[in-house]
């Protein structure tokens, strides 16, 4: 399982900071600082953490809107695949189909568990199916 606060820790030159960013962004990375947003809450900012981690390794940043668009969709679908394991997905699935349910058992946000979901495969999808057959 991905500990994107652990990774954090790895990332000797990152200074992870907290504060309340009132413009509606959840966080952001400066340079080497990550800023992460006091209002949210844990599933949350491990949903961002892991969101600006994907971008302190990649260190792309567009200025052109649609090409900066398509970095921020690469970046979401990176972190979400490194924090839910399509098993654990499945084993939620089985109880529950709330999509605010599946999201706090797998301890993501809303927005990372259907960044998930848009990027499965058709293979992918069809094993979920597989496995949930007879639910």
């Amino acid at each position: 399982m991905y500990h994107p606060w652990r990774d954090a820790r790895d990332r000797e030159h990152l200074n992870i900071t907290f504060e309340r960013l009132a413009d509606g962004r959840r966080g952001c990375l400066r340079g080497d600082r990550v800023t992460i947003n006091t209002g949210d809450d844990q599933a949350q900012r491990r949903s961002t953490l892991a969101h600006e981690l994907v971008h302190d390794e990649r260190r792309v940043f567009p200025t052109d809107r649609v090409l900066r668009a398509r970095e921020e969709l690469t970046v979401e679908r990176i972190a979400a695949r490194r924090l839910i394991a399509l098993d654990h997905l499945v084993d939620v699935l089985r109880w529950t189909r709330s999509t605010g349910e599946v999201a706090a058992e797998l301890w993501v946000d809303v927005p990372m568990l259907q960044a998930l979901g848009r990027s499965l495969t058709d293979a992918e999808r069809a094993w979920i199916d597989e496995q949930l057959e007879g639910l």
